[in-house]
């Protein structure tokens, strides 16, 4: 298991020597391997949460892609994803991502599907959510365990994922934002 270190807690200097790794990781993937899609998804996934390129899901996500989540939930479209991605980031301002897994199977041929398990650290404490102002508690680990399963896929000569498959801890997460 990792150690986080979240944003707030870095220097100017530690955080732009992160984001030049992860972007550097981003910008130069080969999309040959299992490993690279895997190395990718974890640069992609900390640059959006961690370092707040909200952006970067319009590089990532299949413009069309569909995100089916637990309880119905789904998600459709890169818009709707970039929406949802800033509603959590306004409740937890300081999310910190910590992977616990991540693996891949495919090629460049047929495609890759990967999965992930994380969790997040992170206190509601300066946040807004739907709850209104949060309450200032904070994520135990595994509190909010997300795991997720996305087939990517050569789209118009760009590689994306193409759907996904998520599951979130709703009720502890919700917790977190809600005030007793």
């Amino acid at each position: 298991m990792q150690d986080i270190i979240q944003i707030s807690d870095m220097t100017v200097d530690m955080i732009v020597k992160e984001r030049t790794k992860l972007e550097y990781i981003v910008d130069n993937c080969k999309y040959e391997t299992p490993e690279q899609i895997c190395e990718l998804m974890t640069a992609y996934t900390l640059l959006i949460w961690k370092h707040k390129q909200v952006g970067r899901v319009y590089d990532l996500y299949y413009d069309e892609m569909a995100i089916v989540e637990e309880g119905g939930g789904d998600v459709a479209g890169s818009d709707n994803v970039i929406k949802e991605t800033l509603a959590t980031l306004a409740s937890v301002p300081n999310l910190g991502t910590v992977f616990c897994e991540i693996h891949c199977v495919g090629n460049p041929e047929d495609g890759f599907r990967f999965g992930q398990v994380v969790y997040n650290l992170a206190s509601s404490e300066n946040g807004i959510s739907k709850y209104g102002k949060g309450p200032g508690k904070q994520f135990a680990p595994f509190q909010d365990l997300e795991m997720c399963e996305c087939i990517m896929k050569n789209v118009d000569g760009k590689w994306r994922v193409f759907k996904e498959w998520a599951v979130r801890s709703l009720t502890g997460f919700e917790s977190v934002l809600k005030k007793d």
